[in-house]
């Protein structure tokens, strides 16, 4: 039935955010100011700005990062350099599995770094409606000036709002079925943290070889 697909938005996202990064992180330089076992304060400078400074910290069984990408806390292994190490794989291009890194992250998981999609669940309305026309001559005008118009008062920029507008929705017998509709996708910051994470431990492993 639909033709939107998360996954395919999710990949989209990530590669325009890694290439974004890739060149913010030009020239970029780790500064380690501490480096005690699984005790380590790593901070990072990025020429492009003086705004764009982060710092990441370990100890035993956390990682924390914080600066310009927010500030997110994750939870895994004992040595969380050698946790995300291990997801990145090896080479000089390094993989992020965002899903997966989102599960660590203290407290909640993904529900922690997740943010409504406005624009996937207007994508999402707006098919249906079309979808629906044939049967229900009108229910695309009906839509758009129900919960599209600037005079609609209905609340489409917030996940409440719009769950709340969907629900009260009906027209010559239709209603929104919005079964395996998925109102969420990861927060921009938190992609980026996680490329951020990916080549700080690429650049600390290059300066701290790795013992095989």
């Amino acid at each position: 039935m639909t033709t939107i697909d998360p996954d395919a938005e999710l990949k989209a996202r990530i590669a325009e955010i890694k290439e974004r990064f890739a060149g913010e992180s030009v020239n970029g330089k780790v500064t380690v100011r501490w480096d005690d076992g699984l005790y380590r304060h790593l901070e990072v400078d990025m020429p492009k700005s003086t705004a764009y400074w982060f710092e990441v910290m370990t100890w035993p069984g956390a990682l924390a990062i914080t600066g310009h990408t927010g500030t997110h806390v994750f939870r895994r292994d004992d040595d969380m350099l050698g946790f995300f190490r291990t997801c990145m794989g090896s080479g000089t291009t390094w993989e992020v599995d965002t899903r997966y890194w989102a599960e660590k992250v203290q407290p909640h998981g993904e529900r922690d770094v997740e943010t409504y999609a406005e624009n996937r669940v207007r994508a999402y309305i707006k098919q249906a409606a079309e979808e629906g026309e044939a049967d229900h001559p009108g229910l695309v005008d009906e839509v758009e000036e129900e919960l599209f118009s600037r005079y609609s008062s209905a609340d489409l920029e917030t996940e409440a709002g719009a769950k709340a507008a969907l629900a009260a929705f009906e027209f010559d017998g239709f209603r929104f079925d919005t079964t395996g509709w998925e109102f969420t996708e990861y927060d921009y910051w938190f992609i980026y943290t996680c490329q951020a994470i990916a080549w700080t431990v690429a650049q600390y492993d290059a300066r701290v070889p790795v013992a095989a």
